[in-house]
């Protein structure tokens, strides 16, 4: 092992090719005297509840992702598929479909179970959501990624049904860094993080990549100032943000194993696809003390533009959306207990036009043309009791959801777009919270949670609706969850294990006919466990892995799917395995990633047969301000696919980045 690991350092001097992964930084530092000494991030302070709570401390599994981890990121995946249960297909460019303890989820089911906040504002509006969210978001620059895994907590209500996701900015003092790092196929990228005054810090990231496919390279540019201040018994958090992107993107390329074919995984069929989006946020954070309480007021606002070509669907039409919204945040929080109401008012956009000849029922002309106007309201309460050992966590959420549909075209049918006449729904969703914390011994706790998770409907799975289905026809999505484990920390090791079963009903998805299915029901149940340990006083291991079991609870004949079938794109098993050395100034790793074998089609005729994937890393301190950083992805050159499908009777491919190796340096000053 100790020759292994003096290899994986040489290697990482010679080549430059060093740099942590975030979770294994998260918990691994190296003391005054070179030893190793192993952190439990599940120890740090987490910002996605009102109450500043260690993440030890509640009774749900939640995963932290360190700043050193996300400086060296070319896509969020590479973080946050260190989680476990957390599954995250990358597709062309930023792009990715997102699973926490569930499949991969696609179209309005992919937008709406999945919540994506920056400093606990959600990127967008909870009916507006964007499938690839996670692109809109500051990960570059991010002090610390958060991941609630399960129905959220009661702050939080639509879209935080399977987890959510949230991305924590550093504020004003936190250090002046520049990060600058590339690839050997074109990919580089500038991120710089400035205190210009004690008060106010500016944030920005540019980045490009040519693409290891033809035609499928992008610029992106991120930007945020932050102002903190006192402004009489008001304390201020300010944050202005700004992302764009524009994306040649690559299409699935087609065939049985075709991501193993040298002469096809580098073509894009779809050279003419692309995706440009933009998004502005805004928000202050008010808070003061009154009395023995504390008092939030949280006001934001957000625009979202999106324009791309739809090549994934026969016809690729070409659709605009986007959407503007203003909302508010409230809370009073108290010792052991918090309540909050909160408000928001959107009004979003969808335009859809295929240029290309009719495709079977893809018709040439305009598909929608309509405008929606959404409020939401919503009131939460929480309150712990502490027994002893045990604490007890009890919280609901009440959350009312209207919108208003204008169509901008004459209501009808075109192939198989329906367009509907104008109309308005409403839904009413209330998710209830019990949580159990138990500190069995001084190193040993026992967590157990039941939690409901619901969202309404997406705007799109309401109005952008097809053959077989009727306008407003979607109901609220209710996922049921139970779930226990185990903490263990002893010194400088820890491990946790935690095993769950969620039963969700009225799941709304789209089908490999592209037709959508409005009634679905689903079981989920599964088994995870992270651990993070010294092996000697300079090597390490760390490591997460997930075994789920994911069916389908209802039949459909018109998607081939019978009770009990997998759900498709559910591997049963997830993990990854680090070994970490540090040598004074130089540190070297190697990551195994594995995802287990699961099927493509909904009616298990069709399957992917896994992949494992292995990376190198390491890291050299030129000076106590200076380091310099390197990785080499797939180090065997697998040949594997980042996303496997199956629709319109094909076997598709997101092809996997062939054996690359990044470089970069950080300057903190």
């Amino acid at each position: 092992m100790r020759i292994l690991s003096v290899l994986l350092a040489s290697a990482a001097i010679a080549v430059t090719a060093v740099s942590s992964h975030a979770q294994v930084q998260s918990y691994v530092q190296t003391g005054p005297d070179g030893e190793i000494i192993i952190t439990p991030s599940r120890l740090d302070v987490i910002t996605v509840t009102d109450q500043l709570d260690t993440a030890e401390a509640r009774p749900e599994s939640i995963d932290l992702i360190s700043a050193e981890d996300t400086r060296v990121l070319v896509h969020p995946s590479e973080a946050l598929n260190s989680v476990a249960g957390v599954n995250i297909h990358r597709g062309s460019g930023q792009e990715h479909l997102t699973a926490i303890r569930s499949p991969v989820l696609t179209g309005g089911a992919g937008a709406g179970s999945f919540l994506f906040l920056e400093n606990g504002i959600a990127l967008r509006a909870a009916g507006f959501a964007n499938v690839n969210g996670l692109f809109e978001a500051g990960t570059e620059f991010a002090q610390q990624i958060e991941v609630f895994k399960g129905p959220g907590p009661a702050e939080y209500g639509s879209n935080a049904v399977h987890g959510l996701i949230n991305v924590v900015t550093p504020k004003p003092g936190s250090g002046s860094r520049v990060t600058i790092m590339g690839s050997e196929d074109g990919y580089g990228r500038l991120t710089v993080g400035h205190d210009v005054t004690d008060n106010l810090r500016a944030s920005f990231s540019l980045a490009h990549d040519d693409g290891f496919r033809d035609a499928s390279g992008f610029d992106q540019q991120k930007a945020e100032l932050r102002y903190t201040a006192g402004l009489g018994v008001w304390d201020v958090d300010a944050i202005a943000g700004f992302n764009n992107l524009n994306q040649e993107t690559a299409g699935f390329i087609e065939g049985p194993e075709a991501y193993r074919d040298d002469d096809v995984r580098y073509t894009n069929p779809n050279p003419e696809a692309f995706r440009d989006g933009k998004n502005y946020r805004a928000q202050v954070q008010l808070s003061r003390q009154l009395g023995d309480n504390r008092l939030v007021l949280t006001p934001y606002a957000r625009r979202a533009e999106l324009r791309f070509l739809r090549h994934f669907v026969p016809g690729q039409a070409l659709e605009k959306n986007g959407h503007t919204s203003f909302g508010l945040q409230t809370a009073l929080i108290g010792d052991d207990w918090s309540v909050g109401v909160d408000g928001e008012y959107s009004n979003g956009f969808l335009y859809e036009f295929q240029d290309n000849p009719n495709q079977f029922s893809f018709v040439q002309g305009l598909h929608f043309d309509y405008d929606v106007k959404a409020v939401v309201l919503a009131g939460y309460a929480q309150k712990s009791f502490e027994l002893d050992r045990l604490r007890i966590d009890l919280g609901a959420r009440g959350e009312y959801t209207a919108y208003n549909y204008d169509t901008q075209a004459a209501p009808g049918v075109s192939g198989r777009f329906i367009r509907a006449a104008d109309r308005t729904d409403d839904y009413f969703t209330l998710t209830p919270k019990l949580g159990l914390t138990y500190a069995a011994a001084d190193n040993i706790t026992l967590f157990a949670r039941a939690a409901r998770g619901s969202r309404a409907p997406q705007t799109t799975d309401l109005y952008a609706v097809v053959q077989n289905q009727e306008p407003g026809q979607a109901g609220v999505e209710t996922l049921d969850s139970l779930e226990g484990g185990v903490r263990f920390v002893r010194g400088a090791s820890r491990f946790e294990v935690a095993a769950y079963t969620m039963w969700k009903d009225n799941f709304f998805f789209r089908n490999a006919a592209g037709f959508n299915v409005t009634d679905g029901k689903t079981r989920h149940t599964g088994v995870e466990f992270s651990f993070a340990a010294p092996l000697t006083d300079w090597l390490s291991a760390s490591g997460e892995w997930a075994v789920s079991d994911q069916t389908y609870a209802f039949d459909d004949p018109s998607s081939n799917i019978q009770r009990g079938n997998d759900i498709d794109t559910a591997p049963n098993t997830l993990g990854t395995m680090r070994l970490m050395a540090n040598f004074d100034r130089i540190g070297a790793g190697v990551e195994w990633r594995h995802v287990g074998r699961y099927f493509t089609s909904e009616a298990n005729m069709a399957s992917y047969p896994g992949h494992d994937i292995f990376v190198a890393r390491g890291s050299y301190d030129l000076s106590d301000t200076l380091r310099l950083f390197g990785r080499i992805d797939n180090i065997f050159d697998v040949k594997y696919a980042d996303r496997a499908d199956f629709a319109f009777g094909n076997e598709r491919y997101f092809p996997g980045r062939p054996r690359t190796l990044f470089v970069g340096l950080t300057a903190e000053y």
